[in-house]
Order: structure tokens, then C-alpha cells, then sequence
């Protein structure tokens, strides 16, 4: 049994104006109305001045276990748990402990 083509491109097509680029008009990088709207110069919240990023992923299963263990903690944050599981590895590897 055939397929009814329900899509046509040309129907699709019919009365609608070519595609033309957006004239070329100097705009103001979002990140100035961020800044504006936060009343300063985009400052970096307090926690994070001085620190790095570091990104990985879990699977669906370890990241819906590590928040019902941290909510069982007291609504702990995933930041100090990732920090307390840096300072034990550099514990067990000799490394300088962590500055809090």
C-alpha cells in the first residue's frame, strides 16, 4: 500500500516571501545587558572568584542517586560534596589539601 504525501513543497512554498539575510546593524553583545541588569560589571559570583570549572558526566542513575543522598544530607551542594571528594583523593594521593 502507497504512502499519501501529506507534506508538498510547493503548496508549502506558495505566497511566502524569499528568504533575504538580516541587514548587517551594529548590535550590543548580550553580555553588556547581563551586566546592566545586575547593576555592575558582570561580577563572578563570591564562590567562584579564584576557581576553575571542571565538567563531567554521569549517568542518569548515578546523578538521580548522588541528589537523594545529598537531600538526605541536609540539601547539601553538589559543589562542597565534588570539593570533599577532591580533598580525599588529593588525601590519598599526597598531594597539598585543599584551601576552604
Amino acid at each position: 500500500m502507497a504512502r499519501k504525501n501529506l507534506f508538498s513543497i510547493d503548496e508549502a512554498d506558495a505566497g511566502r516571501p524569499a528568504y533575504s539575510p538580516p541587514s548587517v546593524q551594529k548590535t550590543t553583545p548580550a553580555s553588556t545587558f547581563i551586566a546592566a541588569e545586575r547593576g555592575g560589571e558582570g561580577k563572578k559570583q563570591a564562590y567562584r572568584a579564584g576557581k576553575r570549572a571542571v565538567m563531567f558526566f554521569l549517568s542518569e542513575e548515578a546523578f538521580s542517586e548522588m541528589h537523594v543522598i545529598l537531600a538526605r544530607q541536609g540539601r547539601r551542594k553538589v559543589q562542597s560534596l565534588m570539593e570533599e571528594l577532591i580533598d580525599d583523593w588529593f588525601r590519598r594521593e599526597n598531594a597539598p589539601r585543599l584551601n576552604r
